[in-house]
């Protein structure tokens, strides 16, 4: 229903158009008979344009269209608020207003008064379908372009099916928003705050979501906790949980209305919010605001219902498993929303992107049954066709129905994310998913994991995890050209991104004399006596086994100690015994470049510095025997991961533009004898080759262009 005002615009302005349009014709019609088709008004580039009649039928088709819209505009709707002489209503208005048959159906439900301000239980009136039936046309009239048609909401307009509401859930909150709008605002911040105080402070917002892991210093956090209390507190409270007599947002839950990603909280404190909801107590009367309110109350006990079907062991089981198999790590964006998709991986076909995982019925798996569920976990069938082998189905296929089943009651459980998933870059024929069924004849080996009966309960359940939910093979493990894993080279090592996903063989393992309390560690908390983790193991640790218990651990780490099929360790294997710098090492030119460059943070003697940086002496990747990551690492530099709160090394510079191939080759060479026990040298080409390719993907801490020669 249109205000007075603007009703009285329109009116005139179509009045207007009218007159107009009735003026034009008309001149034509008077001036049409002293029109002569011999006499010639124009010629253009030789042509010339003859004065003949318009024809006649013409104008009096136009005086007939006329006559039949100005008796349209008199008997129907067609100006403003004017609703014509005929009374005519559409078929949606008449089911509410033709017989009173939605006032019947209200005061048939029993759910106190219908009309005026009388209370209404919106539980009871939700139980009557056929209050509901008329709730759902009008939900999709006026309310489904904002709010989505199942409700569940869209950026900047809040999911209406969950029991959180920034006003409360109560019957008359619901009633009061309907009837007479809500209008949230929040300040923009940009002329107050600096870009790096906007971006410190969102960054303290989004760690509030406690499993949510972020690539910020705690300097920042620290920061940003410290302008919240100051600036965002007034509103939102100390503890950050929102304030409804205000409208004002709880921050520490996974609902985010306006995108909980880094970039859109950076982008709501920087240039606020204006969030207004329309009023709809002059377009609806008081039983059609109760009917849209049942049927919202309606969606939210249905909502409700089904979780209160899920169990919560069940659930809290699917969570532990969800981690342990890093379902967040490739399901969740750089610093976005938790299983809200996003995250891409590059192939040598293009790049694949993880997917909405979370219960939204329209971006997410909302609509999934279990058993479609299970058949794209385990056999890599989508609804929407085969699914990449990025996603790791071939080892998930191991995974049995009872983790599965826990697995998918614990996305359930979980608030929907309101994010569109982003589409793969494929190129052709990858980008055919039909042609993937093919690859799975090829490629996805079917045959059940073996338990041998002569292995512990404790290495089998390190297999299962191993192999399984881990899926450590996925990365570890080389692939052919069509990128699928090498059965023949089991753990053997695989470049992605651009670092080594290493040999973690038996052999190698206990070659560079790795424990299982080693890798407990490192597993545990990123940290050992064997190194750090860094680059993508850093984010496993992060997302996925920091989170698994010791128990489970020790069992992976005895399943890859003690090998398996085609990984048997080799007793003729000898343990990597590195010697340390020795007096007469401290003479050679390779030490002075060593002191000089690594020393002053990883020591003279590379035992490491507590909270500088990691030991060198006896450090898995040192002693690795590719060298790959080790040169990478000198290229490329690298970053603190933030594994834990007030616990990291400093950041690695890039040497890539520092030293030449040649003196990188020597001092790295130097290092992996003396303080990793390997004595295969490292070439200046292997250095040469390895930089090329980290400059040519633009992946190195500088674009060393030209070589620099030895000094």
């Amino acid at each position: 229903m249109l205000t007075t005002f603007w009703s009285s615009w329109v009116i005139l302005v179509v009045l207007a158009f009218f007159a107009v349009m009735i003026y034009v014709v008309g001149s034509y019609w008077r001036i049409n008979k002293d029109a002569d088709k011999d006499r010639e008004l124009y010629t253009f580039d030789g042509v010339g344009e003859n004065d003949a009649k318009i024809p006649r039928i013409l104008l009096l088709a136009y005086a007939i269209g006329f006559v039949a819209v100005a008796i349209f505009f008199l008997l129907y709707p067609g100006m403003g608020n004017w609703g014509g002489l005929m009374g005519w209503k559409s078929q949606d208005e008449l089911q509410f207003f033709a017989d009173g048959s939605l006032t019947e159906a209200i005061q048939s439900a029993g759910a106190g008064e219908s009309t005026g301000s009388g209370a209404a239980n919106l539980e009871q009136l939700a139980q009557s379908d056929e209050v509901i039936g008329y709730g759902a046309t009008l939900f999709k009239t006026h309310c489904a372009a904002c709010h989505g048609d199942d409700a569940q909401g869209q950026k900047h307009f809040p999911n209406l099916t969950d029991d959180e509401s920034l006003y409360g859930g109560s019957d008359q909150s619901i009633l009061h928003a309907i009837e007479h709008g809500r209008h949230g605002v929040m300040v923009g911040w940009r002329d107050v705050l600096t870009d790096q105080q906007i971006e410190n402070v969102s960054a303290y917002v989004a760690s509030l979501q406690p499993e949510r892991q972020l690539s910020v210093s705690p300097v920042s956090l620290i920061s940003g906790e410290e302008l919240f209390s100051y600036n965002c507190s007034v509103c939102h409270g100390d503890d950050a949980k929102g304030n409804q007599q205000v409208g004002a947002s709880d921050l520490t839950d996974a609902v985010w209305v306006h995108g909980g990603s880094l970039e859109d909280i950076e982008n709501t404190v920087r240039n606020g919010l204006d969030s207004p909801m329309p009023a709809f107590g002059d377009q609806l009367n008081r039983e059609q605001i109760l009917a849209l309110a049942a049927f919202i109350k309606r969606k939210q006990l249905q909502s409700s219902k089904h979780l209160a079907t899920l169990n919560g062991a069940t659930i809290k089981r699917g969570e532990y498993l969800a981690y342990a198999g890093d379902c967040v790590a490739c399901h969740t964006a750089e610093n976005g929303e938790l299983f809200g998709g996003g995250l891409p991986f590059p192939t040598p076909f293009g790049n694949v992107y993880s997917t909405n995982i979370s219960p939204h019925r329209d971006k997410g798996i909302g609509r999934y049954t279990y058993d479609e569920f299970a058949r794209a976990v385990r056999d890599g069938k989508g609804k929407h066709g085969n699914l990449y082998p990025a996603m790791p189905y071939t080892s998930y296929q191991y995974v049995t129905d009872e983790d599965t089943q826990a697995l998918w009651q614990f996305l359930q459980s979980l608030p929907p994310v309101n994010r569109e998933n982003t589409p793969d870059t494929m190129m052709f024929p990858s980008n055919i998913r039909m042609g993937l069924g093919a690859w799975n004849l090829a490629f996805f080996d079917r045959d059940p994991l073996s338990y041998p009966g002569d292995k512990s309960e404790k290495w089998k359940r390190g297999k299962y995890l191993t192999l399984g939910l881990g899926h450590c093979a996925e990365c570890h493990t080389p692939r052919n050209l069509a990128q699928a894993m090498k059965s023949d080279a089991p753990m053997q090592g695989n470049v992605i991104d651009y670092w080594n996903a290493p040999d973690i063989t038996a052999n190698e393992l206990y070659e560079n004399g790795w424990t299982e309390k080693d890798i407990v560690d490192f597993l545990k908390t990123g940290d050992s006596a064997k190194g750090t983790a860094f680059a993508g193991m850093a984010d496993v640790v992060k997302n996925s086994t920091r989170h698994m218990s010791r128990e489970d651990l020790s069992a992976m780490a005895t399943y890859l100690l003690e090998g398996d099929v085609g990984n048997v360790r080799d007793p003729a294997r000898k343990r990597l015994a590195p010697s340390g710098f020795t007096a007469a090492d401290k003479q050679r030119e390779e030490y002075r470049l060593f002191a000089e460059t690594c020393g002053a943070c990883h020591g003279q003697d590379g035992e490491g510095r507590k909270d500088i940086a990691p030991a060198l002496l006896g450090n898995g990747i040192i002693a690795h025997s590719e060298p790959y990551n080790t040169i990478a690492v000198v290229l490329r530099g690298l970053s603190p991961d933030y594994l834990e709160p007030n616990r990291d090394y400093m950041p690695m510079t890039s040497f890539n533009d520092i030293a030449g191939d040649g003196q990188i080759a020597a001092v790295i060479t130097f290092i992996r004898e003396k303080l990793g026990g390997r004595d295969t040298p490292v070439t200046r080409e292997m250095v040469r080759d390895l930089r090329r390719t980290l400059e040519k993907n633009r992946v190195t801490g500088g674009f060393h262009e030209q070589e620099l020669p030895p000094q």
